[in-house]
């Protein structure tokens, strides 16, 4: 079921996918790695697809627990991310990255994290708002005045020798001829 609160973990998961993938290439170009293609930059992709969908499901209650919980994915994606581009040989290096590419992958996850916290609360916040609004923006038509009839049981009865036949005459063919 698609819920309100639903809503802003679907945007904190594909947050955390994008912004891992390209964590994860850019920190192995800044590090001197070079940017992957071919086989190793799609295999890194889906392991951050991945990690960014099961991490879209997540409940999480908190901004501060939600920052540690984002960081914590953001630093697994990246970390399976280099693991998938150093099994493919996409550079020629230990499993464990080296100092720099370590510090500035820490660094990304840290940062990114509080973004995308941050990004998720202001989604929230934005969608309640944006329902509200709705309410009161909406034109709805007036109603239209019902006109009441009543029944009345009560009848008229018509003066007799006024202009007309009145209320005893024959019918109107018997009468003209």
């Amino acid at each position: 079921m698609h819920t309100p609160k639903a809503r802003p973990r679907w945007v904190r998961g594909a947050l955390v996918g994008a912004s891992s993938a390209v964590m994860t290439a850019g920190a192995h170009a800044a590090a001197g790695a070079g940017l992957p293609s071919g086989g190793a930059l799609v295999l890194a992709l889906l392991l951050c697809a991945t990690v960014a969908a099961l991490f879209g499901s997540l409940r999480i209650e908190g901004r501060g627990a939600g920052w540690i919980a984002t960081t914590a994915a953001l630093g697994s994606a990246q970390f399976l991310g280099h693991v998938a581009l150093t099994m493919t040989g996409h550079h020629h290096g230990e499993l464990v990255p080296g100092p720099t590419m370590t510090a500035v992958h820490i660094g990304a996850a840290v940062l990114l994290g509080g973004a995308i916290v941050a990004v998720e609360h202001l989604y929230a916040v934005c969608s309640s708002v944006l329902c509200w609004l709705r309410l009161f923006a909406r034109r709805t038509p007036r109603p239209v005045a019902r006109i009441r009839r009543r029944a009345s049981n009560v009848v008229a009865p018509r003066p007799v020798l006024a202009a007309g036949l009145g209320m005893r005459a024959p019918p109107g063919a018997v009468a003209t001829a």
